[in-house]
């Protein structure tokens, strides 16, 4: 099959991506990324040459202790403040109105191809600080053969945090690609959209899509081995022990006894050294078939136990331009957060997302803010365009209520 041929096979089976309300990231390129990044031997040594990274990565490639910094400065930032830097250093570059990007690759085994769709995100802000990471790799894989002379779809496995979950293709769309849920923040992908029991509740409630969603571009991960997906380092800097402890008995990627003796959670590897996604993916397929019939429905049980929890009413939240005359910057917004439920489904705390929607149609996320329940703080959130935001409540569990409408900062709340 040539590359023409396997591009055209990609865009038509790629799969149509859907962002919880609250998500303020897309999958884009890893140009920028390394562009800007250095490359650490394991250490607070920088290798010399970056950034960017790329040259690095290229000279070392073999280098399993190597990381990617995506920032100039150390880890001495809470995982929440490093979170809100990275979105003002790369998430200026992308539109939340699209889609996004995807590496795609046609792995053909058999009579069958196994059509990848590697998806980078620069930062992987998870609700937890534990779940925190710099750079996030995530995969659709979607099976399809010969049927005559086309092709038919008849099966789709999502890594859902790493593990696989495999489902048969409907009769009716084995014509066209799957439709994906991505959780906001850890951006596993999902078959449906709510909420997707983990070790904590993933998740996707894209409130408020409207008419057909965008495409995702594609761009083919060329067979001569580009260096950035064999690279053997980690896509981020991370000074847990856990990952120290991994990197020096060489495992790849962190086992997750180790990474509760992380900061912050594990960035991940380059794409071919993800383990059997890469190396064997009809392998990984069948795993993900077994794993829909034991791990997954255990998490559905834990889902509908979960009902008894989350919190069904949603709190009062006001975001509103700070007083004239308080001497706050500009650009400068006060926000109220009310009180809400009771016992476990008592709000906690309550996520507001804010996005910038610019005069020529696109739309970036400008950053996530945190208020408890009964209190009222100001944030500074520097923008171009019209400011618009979206809130949600979490319990104490970690479960999330509805996100509330999306409004201006000038009206009122409900």
């Amino acid at each position: 099959m040539s590359p023409d041929e396997q591009l055209e096979l990609l865009k038509r089976f790629a799969p149509t991506l859907h962002f919880d309300a609250l998500e303020r990231w897309r999958p884009g390129l890893v140009d920028g990324y390394l562009e800007h990044s250095s490359v650490r031997n394991g250490g607070k040594h920088v290798l010399p040459g970056t950034p960017p990274a790329e040259a690095a990565m290229r000279e070392h490639g073999h280098d399993y202790q190597a990381q990617l910094n995506p920032l100039g400065n150390d880890l001495d930032l809470d995982t929440y403040r490093r979170s809100t830097e990275m979105l003002a250093a790369y998430g200026h570059e992308q539109d939340l109105a699209g889609a996004g990007i995807a590496y795609g690759r046609v792995a053909p085994v058999g009579k069958a191809f196994f059509l990848q769709y590697w998806l980078f995100y620069p930062d992987n802000p998870c609700v937890l600080p534990p779940g925190r990471h710099d750079g996030d790799w995530e995969l659709v894989q979607v099976t399809v053969e010969r049927d005559g002379e086309g092709f038919t779809a008849t099966q789709v496995t999502l890594a859902e945090h790493g593990k696989p979950a495999t489902h048969p293709v409907d009769a009716g769309r084995r014509g066209e690609g799957p439709r994906v849920f991505v959780a906001v923040d850890s951006h596993a992908c999902y078959f449906k959209q709510g909420a997707h029991p983990a070790l904590l509740s993933d998740v996707c409630d894209p409130a408020g899509e409207r008419g057909a969603k965008p495409a995702l571009t594609l761009l083919p991960i060329a067979p001569d081995k580009r260096d950035w997906v064999h690279w053997s380092g980690r896509w981020g800097l991370d000074r847990g022990g856990g990952t120290r402890l991994a990197v020096s008995l060489h495992l790849k990627p962190t086992p997750w006894p180790l990474t509760l003796l992380n900061k912050a959670g594990d960035s991940p590897t380059s794409p071919a050294h993800q383990g059997k996604s890469w190396r064997s993916p009809r392998v990984f397929a069948g795993e993900g078939t077994v794993r829909k019939w034991s791990t997954v429905q255990l998490q559905r049980l834990a889902h509908l136990i979960g009902y008894a929890t989350w919190p069904k009413t949603s709190p009062q939240v006001e975001v509103r331009p700070a007083p004239e005359g308080s001497g706050a910057p500009e650009s400068t917004y006060l926000v109220e957060v009310g009180s809400a439920g009771h016992f476990l489904r008592r709000v906690a705390f309550v996520s507001i997302a804010f996005f910038e929607q610019r005069p020529d149609g696109t739309r970036r996320g400008l950053g996530l803010r945190k208020v408890l329940p009964g209190q009222a703080e100001t944030f500074e959130i520097p923008h171009e365009g019209d400011v618009l935001w979206r809130a949600a409540g979490y319990n104490v569990l970690r479960q999330r209520g509805n996100p509330l409408p999306e409004r201006s900062p000038d009206a009122q709340a409900q």
